[in-house]
């Protein structure tokens, strides 16, 4: 059941970046971040039909080959911010094989303690907050051993938008998310001006997209942050379906749309070559981490200390380059030793444990 969910995860937010970014490099000539054009739409309409003339046997290939890192950041922001000021609520690290045609996710819990460069030990989260998309990779790649070259940032606000374009999605609501969900339905109808209807009591609904949003932030019943994020792959992957079914017009829109909810660092041929061939690609496996860490307070915030962030580090090179010799850097003993001593050592093995589905 745990790789089921984690392929979820893997499928859900590399297609929809994918979509997202194929329709913007076709529509921009340089680096894509919070476009604003009032002819896009029209201009969408042209590079998908261009695209469509061009490629009508559906397997141009780019001829990319060798492997490459990025990163996603997935943001929650009300004022659409996909740069410094917002924290990362999803952070995925992806590892794409050209020649095997071959993917690979390991997602990163937002609590994860991680050494934050000028701020310290704190959340991983707040890396991106800090410093932008810029300072989360740096962080990622300190403590991680890794060499990520590239983000793509977007924000999870606009899942409402599509969830109202494809006719809302069909979801059971059990009783302790009916007791809290009207809070998070008044604060998504502030930030979006709609006026949706509370839910008062468990059932069977078909949600539209301010209440498939504010059913995406419940965090404070059973599970926490495990059941919020696992919610939050639920949304997605329904929209995901739905808007495959969606005609060309309809998903010209929807596209276009949440032009102005994604910021990345990729230039035109760089996001060329890691997108437009996706579906010549598969999925190989999907993890996330930590797996063994202390979940508490540390100096009066509540945190995910990996136990230990060297084992953490082993691990992820393990799964995403089958590095069975690696041997973690002096940085990253230096900041697991600093971490291990703020704790007395695990409480969490999600190794033994399925949280979600």
């Amino acid at each position: 059941m745990k790789k089921k969910k984690n392929i979820i995860i893997a499928i859900v937010f590399v297609v929809l970046i994918a979509l997202i970014a194929f329709i913007l490099i076709k529509i921009n000539g340089g680096k894509v971040a919070n476009k604003d054009d009032k002819n896009i739409k029209q201009n969408t309409e042209n590079a998908v039909t261009k695209d469509s003339s061009e490629n009508t046997d559906g397997n141009a290939s780019d001829g990319k080959t060798g492997t490459e890192d990025f990163a996603i950041f997935g943001v929650d922001s009300r004022s659409n911010q996909l740069e410094k000021g917002t924290r990362s609520d999803s952070i995925m690290v992806v590892r794409v094989d050209h020649d095997a045609k071959t993917v690979k996710i390991v997602s990163i819990f937002r609590d994860c303690m991680m050494n934050i460069e000028g701020h310290g030990y704190q959340k991983v989260t707040h890396a991106h907050a800090f410093g932008g998309p810029e300072l989360a990779v740096q962080t990622l790649n300190k403590n991680l051993d890794l060499n990520i070259q590239h983000y793509v940032t977007m924000n999870f606000n606009s899942v409402g938008d599509i969830v109202d374009e494809v006719g809302g999605i069909v979801q059971d609501i059990d009783d302790s998310e009916a007791g809290v969900i009207n809070g998070y339905i008044d604060e998504v109808n502030n930030v979006r001006g709609t006026s949706s209807p509370h839910i008062t009591s468990a059932g069977t609904y078909t949600l539209d997209g301010t209440q498939a949003v504010a059913f995406s932030r419940i965090r404070y019943t059973a599970g926490g942050d495990y059941k919020r994020a696992e919610r939050q792959r639920t949304v997605l992957f329904k929209v995901f379906e739905s808007a495959k079914e969606m005609n060309t017009a309809a998903k010209i829109k929807l596209v276009s749309d949440m032009i102005g909810n994604v910021n990345t660092d990729y230039d035109t041929d760089e996001i060329l070559s890691v997108f437009k061939n996706l579906s010549e690609y598969t999925i190989e496996d999907s993890t996330a981490y930590p797996q063994v860490f202390y979940g508490g307070k540390v100096d009066g915030a509540w945190v995910e200390v990996p136990c230990s962030l060297a084992d953490m580090a082993t691990g992820v090179h393990q799964f995403l380059y089958g590095e069975t010799d690696y041997t973690p850097s002096a940085t990253v003993n230096e900041y697991s030793n600093a971490m291990s001593g703020k704790v007395s050592g695990p409480n969490n093995d999600l190794t033994n444990t399925d949280f979600g589905d």
